[in-house]
């Protein structure tokens, strides 16, 4: 709620003379400060009555004209739409290219990770010998080594 006040004003000033004297200055400050402090006083008594955010919000809807409020309104649905579409679409494609990625990277990777396994312990396996020469396998299988190659399950 706006409350209107009418501020009189005290100071008379003579329009014969262009320019005041040190002493029309002086007392001109001291009586502007004598009426300060009585406005202080005025905003004082102000201060005690409350006014909530809701009520300041609920006077400007008579404040501002309906065609400003219905063009606030209508930008203000349009922003919260796209807003919510485009979090609703970022949450779509995020989970997408994550269950993608578990079911298409995620084995690859592990196929990848097997062949290098196998290739390192065909590597370690002839390695020992100079030449490129290998030994001959008995049942598939390098002399002196027991078990099946890491990585193969049987």
């Amino acid at each position: 709620m706006v409350k209107l006040v009418e501020i009189e004003d005290d100071a008379v000033f003579d329009d014969d003379s262009q320019y005041t004297t040190d002493e029309d200055e002086n007392e001109s400050i001291a009586s502007l400060s004598d009426k300060e402090e009585e406005s202080d006083s005025d905003f004082e008594e102000d201060d005690d009555f409350e006014e909530t955010f809701l009520e300041r919000v609920q006077a400007l809807k008579d404040i501002i004209p309906i065609e400003k409020r219905r063009a606030i309104s209508s930008a203000f649905s349009n922003i919260s739409y796209w807003g919510t579409f485009g979090i609703h679409l970022a949450g779509k494609l995020g989970w997408v290219f994550t269950t993608s990625a578990l079911l298409v990277v995620f084995p690859l990777a592990l196929e990848t990770d097997r062949d290098k396994m196998m290739q390192q312990w065909e590597s370690e396996q002839a390695g020992g010998i100079p030449g490129g020469q290998q030994q001959p396998m008995i049942g598939g299988m390098p002399p002196g080594v027991a078990g099946s190659p890491p990585g193969l399950v049987a």
